[in-house]
């Protein structure tokens, strides 16, 4: 399972993975409809913009180093190149892309909420929280059994253990961590919407991975997608779920109505697509 994440790449969450986050729930909360649709390709070293529905799929930053999670506030992007322990900021069409945190070790979700972002490090098992600028960064929660995807809402933190198969809720500041799911199958990626949670189960080769939805405190949890390879990133928005299926050169990007019915890809060719992201 690790050797198939490393080869092919959440958070979206209310912000991103997601990794893992939902970025749809980040950018309700400044007033910023959501139009378009986010992800990094990993091998590639991309991060893409398309619109909700997959079309008009554009590299919008190139000679990234082994992207992971993407999260998208009203006015930036963000995302952690995993290669390069960095997360990077950028204005919203991938212009002025800068490092604002470096020396993370191995971050992969990335989450953006009102005043802070947050990620994950995966080698160091942490949580970290930062200013939206990158400054300030510290660790707030540790001891995570590889953390992959991380989300936020105005209230909560949520991420993914992938060797724990748990989903943990958090309060802002990282205390009274506790798990919400347990008994998942490396769970990679996690989204928060408005009364839900969503993440996807990396499964195994003879059983494909899944897409989970559960009420916000974890309970009610039940898959809602199946045999879905191998998602990674997990967005949602007002009316629907996005993934991405981290298969290097053969991979795909999905979307699918809150309850998982109606799933459909609206990208493929991707070189190990990771983290999703809505937003503006």
């Amino acid at each position: 399972m690790r050797d198939l994440i490393r080869r092919a790449g959440v958070t979206a969450g209310a912000t991103a993975l997601v990794v893992g986050a939902s970025a749809g729930a980040a950018a309700a909360s400044t007033g910023a409809p959501a139009s378009h649709l986010y992800w990094a390709n990993n091998q590639a070293g991309t991060i893409v913009e398309a619109g909700l529905n997959g079309t008009s799929a554009h590299v919008i930053a190139s000679s990234q180093h082994g992207p992971r999670g993407v999260a998208v506030g009203a006015s930036h992007l963000y995302w952690a190149n995993e290669a390069a322990g960095t997360i990077v900021e950028a204005g919203l069409g991938g212009t002025s892309a800068h490092v604002i945190a470096s020396g993370q070790g191995s971050p992969y979700g990335v989450a953006v909420g009102a005043s802070h972002l947050y990620w994950d490090d995966e080698a160091a098992g942490t949580i970290v929280e930062a200013g939206l600028n990158g400054t300030s960064a510290h660790v707030i929660a540790s001891g995570q059994a590889q953390p992959l995807g991380v989300a936020v809402d105005a209230s909560h933190l949520y991420w993914a253990n992938l060797n724990a198969g748990t989903i943990v809720e958090a309060n802002l500041d990282g205390t009274s961590a506790h798990v919400i799911a347990s008994g998942q199958l490396f769970p990679a990626g996690v989204a928060v919407g408005a009364s839900h949670l969503y993440w996807g189960n990396q499964g195994t080769v003879t059983n494909p991975g899944t897409i989970v939805e559960a009420n916000l405190d974890g309970t009610g949890a039940k898959t809602i997608a199946s045999g879905k390879g191998s998602p990674y990133g997990v967005a949602v928005n007002a009316s629907h779920l996005y993934w991405a299926n981290q298969t290097t050169t053969a991979g795909t990007v999905h979307e699918a109505n809150l309850d998982g019915t109606s799933a459909k890809v609206i990208a493929s060719r991707q070189n190990g697509p990771s983290g999703v992201a809505v937003g503006p």
